[in-house]
């Protein structure tokens, strides 16, 4: 089973796809996942998004387990036989990985079906941009597909390889896009008085260390400038309009709402002062992922059962995941898979570790017949 799994981890790596437009990765999973013999499927859910039936002879709950298939917007850095073949774009969260431990239960549970209640597999288009979960359950199709209980689960490079990391309240932050447009005027380089440049105003945002930092004594809050453009690059014009985009993250989505309602007064009020227009736009926000306190500590049991490792995780990821949509509305939890001494989420060079695909397998398996 694991050179199959493996060999389709690489097949998945090959085509990743943005946010949104995972039609190539979809379609390939659909028939592939046709030779497990599921007892359903529903395609293009909330998108691009497919579910996998699996029902058990008697009745009982639902359990959801959900997979992401989307890429990241960032060009591949590897010498992979099996890199990516989409320029621009490349598998560095591991969501081929997690495609492939749930096609992997999907070949378990084919083999031996839940003995009650309902598995549903879900393959969740755009979770990188946060809008694929929400897509997803408000689709009317998933009416029929409404989960009692919901897990996932995320690789985590510097954790010891196969460990499973077992949140006690929240997996990952909220966080959102904060996108800043500045205007004024132009002038010669040589007479900026004529003319109303951003640039005194950019400095004296980012000088301010209160404003993108955490506050003393308070909750975990932090602002990460990840885009800066001012003018046009030259030297003979004075620039009149610049762009600053930062990312915003805390442990609570009530805390996070009101540092980002801060941060923009203090911003308007600042171009005001200035005489420059302001606008802000949020994007890609993301809730925080809190998890179920009862039901984390089963899956803590039904992991030490199936023979891993199993360690509490002591603060919440700072990055964001869109499954807070399912666990903020169904009882759920979302675990971190440890996956050993290698490159960073989000890197070039970063390559899903294969042979994690088994203990990803074994875990969920574990829960299912834990709870069915």
């Amino acid at each position: 089973m694991m050179d199959t799994l493996v060999r389709l981890r690489q097949n998945l790596h090959r085509i990743p796809e943005a946010s949104g437009d995972e039609g190539e990765t979809a379609d390939y999973l659909t028939h592939w996942l046709a030779g497990c013999d599921p007892h359903g499927m529903v395609t293009d859910l909330g998108g691009h998004g497919l579910a996998v039936i699996f029902d058990g002879e008697d009745a009982g709950e639902t359990l959801l387990f959900r997979a992401d298939l989307d890429g990241v917007p960032l060009s591949e850095k590897t010498d992979l036989a099996y890199g990516s073949m989409h320029p621009g774009l490349s598998h560095a969260c591991g969501h081929d990985g997690h495609m492939a431990i749930l096609c992997g239960l999907a070949m378990r549970l084919s083999k031996r079906p839940p003995a009650s209640g309902r598995v549903v597999l879900l393959f969740q288009p755009a979770e990188e941009n946060g809008t694929g979960a929400d897509a997803v359950i408000a689709d009317p199709r998933f009416q029929g597909l409404t989960p009692d209980r919901v897990f996932s689960l995320h690789n985590l490079p510097g954790y010891p390889f196969g460990q499973v990391c077992v949140p006690g309240r929240l997996f990952a932050c909220a966080s959102l896009g904060l996108d800043i447009k500045v205007g004024g005027s132009v002038s010669h380089a040589a007479r900026p008085e004529d003319g109303t440049s951003p640039i005194p105003m950019i400095l004296e945002i980012l000088g301010d260390p209160t404003l993108l930092g955490r506050e003393a004594g308070g909750p975990l809050f932090m602002g990460t400038v990840t885009h800066l453009k001012v003018g046009d690059p030259g030297f003979g014009v004075s620039p009149g309009e610049a762009r600053l985009q930062v990312t915003v993250r805390a442990e609570s989505d009530a805390y996070l709402s009101y540092r980002t309602e801060v941060i923009k007064k203090r911003i308007a009020e600042a171009a005001l002062l200035y005489g420059l227009t302001c606008e802000m736009e949020i994007h890609d926000e993301f809730p925080a992922t809190p998890v179920d306190r009862e039901m984390a500590a089963s899956v803590e049991v039904a992991a030490r059962r199936a023979g891993l490792d199993v360690v509490p995780l002591s603060e919440p990821m700072r990055w964001s995941e869109d499954f807070g949509w399912f666990t903020q509305r169904f009882s759920g939890v979302m675990v971190g898979l440890g996956a050993g001494t290698i490159p960073q989420l989000h890197s070039a060079d970063y390559d899903f570790p294969d042979a994690l695909i088994d203990s990803g397998v074994t875990l969920f398996e574990s829960i299912v017949r834990a709870f069915l």
